[in-house]
C-alpha cells in the first residue's frame, strides 16, 4: 500500500514539473513610449484653436451651396438669342423648349411707357413712396421707359395685384396681356445655384413677360 501511495506522490510531482516546465512565460515588452518633455507641450489659446484648419474648408464648394433645376422664358427668337447668351457667359448650358401659346400667355400689370428714362426713375420713386417695391423699368423697345409691378400665368394673381394697387393710389397701373405671339419659346436650365437665380431674375428689365421658376430636374 505504501509503494502505491509513494508512486502517486511521485507521479504528481513529475506532472508539478512538466507543467512549469512548458508553461509559456509573458511576451517581453517590446514597445516602450519615450517619456513625455514637459517643455515642448503647448497649450492652444480660444483664438489659436479658431485659427486651425477646419475638415471641411478643403472640399467642395458646391456642398454648400443650393443647386436646382429652373425654367427661363418665355422669349421671342430675339430674346432667345440674348437669353443664351448671357447663360453662355455664366457657362450655364439650357435646353430649349417651345412654348404654345397657351403656355407662353402671361397677365401683366404695368405702367405704360413714359417719355424718357428719367421720367420713369422718377415714377419708381413715386411708386415706393406709396408702398410699391417691387417694380422694374423695361428697356427692351417697344416698351422701352414702361414700368411692369408683375407678370402672372394665373389672371387671378393680376386682378388682385391690380385692385391693390388701386387701392394704393397707382392710378397709372394697368393689366394687359403679354406673349401673344407664336413661336415662344423657354428655356431649361439644369444644375444652377441660388446665387446666379438671383443673377438672372435681375434680368428682368431686358425680357419683360418673362420669369424665372424653379422646376423639377428631368
Amino acid at each position: 500500500m505504501k509503494w502505491i501511495v509513494g508512486g502517486l506522490l511521485v507521479l504528481n510531482l513529475g506532472l508539478w514539473i512538466a507543467v512549469g516546465w512548458f508553461h509559456p512565460q509573458p511576451a517581453s515588452k517590446t514597445h516602450v513610449h519615450e517619456p513625455l518633455s514637459a517643455d515642448k507641450i503647448k497649450l492652444l489659446t480660444q483664438d489659436e484653436v479658431d485659427a486651425l484648419p477646419k475638415a471641411d474648408e478643403s472640399g467642395d464648394a458646391r456642398q454648400d451651396e443650393a443647386y436646382a433645376c429652373y425654367e427661363w422664358g418665355s422669349f421671342s427668337a430675339e430674346g432667345l438669342q440674348r437669353a443664351q447668351a448671357i447663360l453662355n457667359q455664366h457657362s450655364l448650358v439650357a435646353t430649349v423648349q417651345q412654348k404654345t401659346m397657351q403656355e407662353a400667355l402671361r397677365y401683366w400689370v404695368y405702367i405704360p411707357p413714359l417719355p424718357s428714362l428719367q421720367a420713369a426713375q422718377n415714377k419708381v420713386g413715386e411708386l415706393k413712396a406709396l408702398g410699391v417695391d417691387v417694380s422694374f423699368i423695361i428697356q427692351e423697345a417697344p416698351w422701352r421707359n414702361a414700368i411692369s409691378l408683375g407678370v402672372f400665368k394665373d389672371e387671378r394673381l393680376a386682378n388682385k395685384l391690380f385692385e391693390q394697387l388701386q387701392r394704393q393710389g397707382v392710378r397709372s397701373a394697368q393689366k394687359g396681356v403679354r406673349n401673344q405671339e407664336k413661336g415662344r419659346v423657354g428655356l431649361l436650365i439644369n444644375d444652377m445655384s441660388a446665387e446666379m437665380a438671383a443673377e438672372l431674375n435681375k434680368q428682368g428689365a431686358n425680357f419683360p413677360g418673362s420669369e424665372l421658376k424653379q422646376v423639377i430636374c428631368q
